[in-house]
């Protein structure tokens, strides 16, 4: 059972969240909507923080209200502000939510709006040394580690939100990685040897000849040596591969 003190605090949480008042003792009703007010804009501006892409699809008042029924009816659990946007994605998936129906790529797009948070506040992980100088049809790579493989319904990644069509609905795969020097995440499109590319790399540092194995499954040995090379070169460039190594 609760003492009353933690009665109050929850019906003080049970305001902010609904705007639902019920007396507290020592409360005065005509002060505590400010608290309710600033409680509400910083949840509204870390999702739009968060959402930026959401934010500009969504009508005004499908934007409040989203926000609205969140928080009024979504306990969030994490203490801290820069994950409580992820509650958003997860009770808009539980709750299948009206939007996600009027915008059937809505889901898709909050994902790759939140792995994009969640991989720029990732811990840093362990990199193997390497070197920027290489050859790349010899050497063994070194992959960047802090990544993540999103599979999506709709190229959220691609096009802009209020462009995408019933007629783009199909399979698509985004690699988003954080660029070391800058911290920048990166998005690059992928298909299934990227896939195998990536999780071999991941694994054991190896070269150009035991890539090209990989990318022969899906074409002629000149189809598949060219679209390596010009995969590797992108990788090298945007960082998805940090180097060679030493």
């Amino acid at each position: 059972m609760l003492n009353a003190t933690h009665q109050y605090q929850n019906d003080l949480a049970k305001f902010c969240r609904t705007g639902i008042y019920t007396p507290i003792p020592g409360v005065k009703e005509k002060n505590i909507g400010r608290y309710r007010n600033l409680i509400y804009n910083i949840v509204d501006d870390s999702l739009q923080s968060a959402y930026p892409l959401t934010h500009n699809l969504l009508e005004k008042e499908e934007w409040d209200n989203m926000v609205n029924t969140f928080f009024s009816s979504h306990r969030c659990q994490s203490p801290l502000v820069w994950k409580m946007p992820k509650e958003l994605l997860e009770y808009m998936q539980e709750s299948n939510h009206q939007l996600l129906h009027k915008y059937e790529f809505l889901s898709d797009l909050l994902q790759l709006e939140w792995y994009e948070v969640e991989i720029y506040m990732m811990e840093d992980k362990e990199v193997p040394t390497f070197t920027k100088e290489g050859i790349m049809s010899q050497d063994a790579m070194v992959l960047n580690p802090e990544l993540s493989i999103l599979s999506l319904a709709y190229p959220v990644h691609l096009k802009n939100a209020s462009t995408i069509e019933e007629a783009d609905k199909g399979q698509y795969f985004v690699c988003l990685h954080r660029e070391s020097e800058t911290s920048k995440v990166l998005f690059t499109d992928i298909k299934y040897p990227h896939i195998e590319l990536i999780e071999k790399l991941s694994n054991e540092m190896t070269g150009f000849d035991d890539l090209l194995e990989i990318f022969q499954k899906y074409g002629t040995k000149e189809e598949a040596t060219n679209a390596l090379s010009q995969f590797l070169k992108s990788a090298l460039k945007s960082n998805l591969i940090l180097g060679f190594s030493n």
